[in-house]
């Protein structure tokens, strides 16, 4: 059986230990020539497009200019990061990760993919950062600029993988993996399976109140991780 596993990045594969956020806020100011700041705004769960949007209609960037503005935010976002990248300090592999995605790479059928609100060479520039890269088809996988409201995303990864596998493949055979309420969420209207895994900012008690197909603390019992991903027996 077909298997495409999608994962959210962060708080689900690593955590960038603030790097990221900090490169984001210093790319919007600079973008909009305006003191913006990021307090009180959550990144969990959402796309890159979609948090520049917000903050810039916030203070008062719109009609004609909103649309270069966050084009220019990820452009900034995206330079800004590969800076500070190299010399931080909190970035973090999360628990189990690294011999999950080598065991799911090694069964046959199963496809390892992204689903995640960073932008394509976002999420590339932080799996690189680990070596994780490799483990990920990124020709089935889907991103914040490919659309910014994550909800739309699953439909289009499932017409990505019946493209590339096959019209066969049903939504159940995707199954997404990630820390957030969005996670567990975005997925349902296609029919697609759902792990919430709690190494994220997300409580456990509001992930499982959510009812994911299946809930895990971390990946660090990579059978049980498996087996919740195949839909299997542990």
């Amino acid at each position: 059986m077909t298997t495409i596993a999608l994962f959210d990045v962060d708080g689900t594969l690593v955590s960038m230990g603030g790097a990221a956020r900090q490169a984001f806020g210093r790319a919007i100011q600079e973008a909009s020539g305006r003191n913006i700041s990021l307090e009180g705004t959550s990144f969990i769960g959402r796309t890159d497009p979609q948090i520049a949007r917000e903050l810039l209609e916030r203070h008062g960037v719109d009609g004609e200019e909103i649309e270069p503005a966050i084009q220019e935010t990820i452009r900034l976002y995206l330079q800004h990061f590969a800076g500070i990248l190299p010399g931080s300090q909190g970035a973090r592999l999360l628990p189990g990760v690294r011999t999950l995605l080598e065991t799911l790479s090694g069964k046959p059928g199963v496809h390892p993919a992204l689903l995640t609100g960073n932008v394509e060479a976002g999420a590339r520039l932080k799996l690189d950062y680990f070596g994780l890269t490799g483990f990920f088809d990124f020709g089935l996988s889907c991103f914040g600029n490919d659309d910014a409201d994550r909800y739309r995303l699953p439909g289009l990864a499932l017409r990505r993988a019946r493209a590339a596998l096959g019209d066969v493949i049903a939504g159940s055979q995707l199954a997404i993996i990630g820390d957030s309420e969005h996670d567990v969420l975005c997925g349902r209207s296609i029919g697609a399976r759902s792990i919430a895994v709690a190494t994220g900012w997300t409580a456990a008690a509001t992930l499982r109140s959510l009812r994911p197909d299946h809930f895990l603390a971390d990946f660090s019992d990579t059978r049980a991780s498996v087996a919740a991903i195949l839909g299997t027996s542990a």
